[in-house]
């Protein structure tokens, strides 16, 4: 009983940090109806800066001080800062970013976020992770009270980091109580939450709370991210991203998306249920399964995310929040007039293109093992965007899940070929079929959950299926996961070391993905998925079957992602459980299709290549640059330029046949009239 206080306690804790950072979450969607998925990379940046004022920084002002690094006075101080920083951090995303696309659907702000939580990791690791020696470095923060402040509770000392968990997050939420409920602004923030409109005509100004809502929860995300760093007594990217993205999300979601008290009790039933579930297992079950210790409380969360949404989809303080009817990301792009479509400067145009990708793939047979390595990631990343476009681009339904779709591919693969030695050829069709079946698991929560929801649901599987399924003896084959031998099929010797026989396999089954895709855009189920996509109700009043359009979306994309990630298990040569990093990949496979330009299977191979391919071509594929620079082109994809590469590529396309429809037309003799006959005499 002792030792169950003792895992209690430390989830109690853990769980009033949670709910501190699913404070601001809340606050934000309350005055802006915006889920932040930047919003715990707030805190990170935060604990960063406060450790390098505190730890590193030796010029003025903080050369002048007469406290020593590491020194309690100059960490209070540069705490401070740090605040003050991320608040000004917080006020810059308003105004530069959320501001101007406050008119835009809610999914297209979500990416948003997305592009601004890469973009958070990339500064990150640039200022403080750059180097081998930075990369490293052990980092904690100082604790404020004294050695002193601890107690005992059962078998475990909760230690003075930890008792300022206890006074620092219950004054904030008190403070935050009387703020709402005792002044003209906080009931103005309460009423604009509401009804926007109303507020307004109130004279409420939308532009004061939404700059409100954002640098405080700028302002909680790093008091999070400062209190979790001094609890696990050390500071590094994995503890402050996606992990806690989708902690604070559960309980926002438990507690109710619009309830801030709600908010506290979901971060306390999240962190209390986290450590319950490891207790359970080290305790009761005395297990040391990696799978169970490690991946048992991130498969539990995607239950009880599925559970509440499902069940009680408006949490347990809040009502249920309906979901937009438009949910398209971006404009559908335009094809040519219908005079030009099928001219004879279209035709060559399109020749040409083909010509230029015919071209690409021949390279292959000029370039060496490596570079050929580059190229299949690139086809291999294609598949999962191609599978992104059918889900997202077709149909309006986001995933944040796809690379665990993709891991399952792999570990399916792994499966049927090496455990019951069936034939490779036959193991992929058997993979695509195993991959639709656990899409369509993963998209029947598709039937009541949708948009926003549906997001957090997809990240949850890819979580859990990182921490605990691939890690699994029965799946996984344990923490050692499966070597692959790459088979000979054929004229495609995979095992070849020139890689250039897999290249030329995985660009067959690329095209064979993109003619599937394509098809099914142009037939009757394409353009029901369209009709999903623009207004769900307008669909519905058509007749058109929306449950079973969802999940034929589902499963067309979750059979091409776990195929693609067969190709990438192939590739390596194993199917290793510690390679599918859903912090690194969840949100960069969604900007690798925006950046394309979503809609377009064209689109993404283009983003598959600028992402992935380009920065490794040149030798610039450092962990800090990709994430930045990523963000800042999906930002700009999402402000200036909708329609990412594939509009730019159809723009020029345009512009080309157009000019040479009119050159074409200039060159021709004017047509010839006949004489009029002269009237008789």
């Amino acid at each position: 009983m002792t030792t169950f206080l003792a895992y209690l306690a430390v989830g109690f804790i853990q769980g009033l940090i949670y709910g501190l950072l699913a404070l601001g979450l809340v606050l934000v969607y309350k005055g802006t109806r915006v889920v932040n998925f930047a919003h715990p990379y707030f805190g990170l940046v935060c604990a960063f800066m406060a450790w390098w004022l505190t730890a590193k920084a030796s010029y003025p002002p903080f050369s002048w001080l007469p406290f020593e690094e590491n020194s309690l006075p100059r960490f209070a101080i540069a705490a401070v800062l740090a605040l003050v920083i991320i608040a000004l951090y917080g006020l810059a995303v308003e105004h530069g970013v959320m501001r101007r696309l406050r008119q835009a659907p809610r999914l297209v702000q979500l990416v948003a976020t997305i592009a601004l939580a890469q973009g958070a990791v990339g500064l990150v690791q640039i200022l403080f992770n750059r180097t081998e020696e930075q990369a490293s470095t052990f980092r904690s923060l100082p604790v404020l009270l004294p050695s002193a402040w601890q107690f005992d509770i059962g078998a475990r000392t909760v230690t003075p980091a930890e008792v300022q968990v206890l006074i620092v997050v219950p004054v904030i939420c008190v403070a935050a109580a009387l703020f709402f409920t005792r002044t003209k602004f906080g009931v103005a923030i309460r009423a604009a939450a509401e009804n926007v409109d109303a507020a307004r005509l109130l004279g409420i100004s939308a532009d004061r709370v939404s700059m409100f809502v954002w640098v405080t929860g700028a302002l909680l995300a790093g008091v999070a991210g400062l209190l979790i760093t001094q609890t696990r007594g050390s500071l590094d990217v994995a503890t402050l991203s996606t992990g806690f993205l989708i902690r604070a999300l559960t309980a926002a979601l438990i507690g109710g998306l619009v309830s801030l008290p709600g908010a506290v009790v979901g971060g306390l039933i999240v962190g209390i249920a986290e450590f319950t579930v490891i207790w359970f297992v080290t305790q009761v079950l005395e297990s040391n399964d990696v799978a169970l210790t490690s991946g048992g409380p991130e498969a539990f969360l995607f239950v009880l995310v599925i559970a509440f949404l499902i069940f009680r989809p408006g949490g347990l303080f809040g009502e249920r929040e309906e979901t937009e009817d438009k949910v398209a990301f971006v404009p559908t792009l335009r094809d040519l007039p219908l005079r030009l479509r099928h001219s004879a400067p279209a035709r060559a145009v399109r020749v040409l293109g083909v010509l230029l990708m015919g071209a690409a793939c021949l390279m292959s047979l000029v370039a060496g093992s490596a570079t050929n390595d580059i190229l299949i990631r690139v086809v291999i990343f294609a598949m999962v965007g191609v599978s992104l476009t059918v889900l997202m681009g077709y149909s309006g339904q986001i995933s944040l899940g796809h690379w665990g779709l993709t891991g399952f591919g792999a570990f399916a693969l792994a499966n049927f070929y090496e455990r019951l030695d069936v034939p490779y050829l036959l193991s992929l069709p058997l993979v695509v079929l195993a991959g639709m079946a656990v899409s369509l698991l993963v998209g029947l929560p598709a039937l009541r959950i949708k948009g926003l929801y549906l997001a957090v649901v997809t990240l949850g599987f890819s979580l859990a299926a990182e921490f605990y399924l691939f890690k699994t003896e029965w799946f996984g084959n344990g923490t050692a996961g499966f070597t692959l031998s790459q088979p000979k099929l054929g004229p495609f010797d995979l095992a070849a070391p020139t890689g250039r026989p897999l290249f030329f396999f995985s660009v067959i089954m690329l095209v064979l993905c993109m003619i599937v895709a394509r098809n099914l855009a142009n037939s009757r189920s394409g353009r029901g998925f369209y009709a999903l996509r623009e207004n769900e109700k307008a669909a519905a009043t058509l007749g058109v079957k929306l449950t079973q359009y969802r999940l034929l979306a589902f499963a067309v994309s979750g059979g091409i992602a776990a195929l693609a990630g067969a190709l990438y298990a192939t590739n390596l040569g194993r199917a290793d459980p510690f390679l599918w990093d859903t912090g690194r990949w969840a949100l960069t496979l969604v900007a690798i299709v925006m950046i394309g330009g979503i809609g377009s299977l064209t689109g993404s191979i283009l983003g598959a290549f600028l992402v992935v391919g380009l920065p490794q071509l040149i030798h610039f594929d450092n962990p800090w640059i990709v994430p930045i620079g990523t963000g800042i082109l999906l930002l700009i994809v999402i402000l200036r330029a909708r329609g990412g590469l594939a509009g730019l590529v159809q723009r020029i396309r345009e512009t080309l046949v157009t000019s040479l429809d009119e050159l074409a037309q200039q060159q021709q003799p004017p047509p010839r009239h006949p004489q009029a006959q002269q009237p008789a005499a």
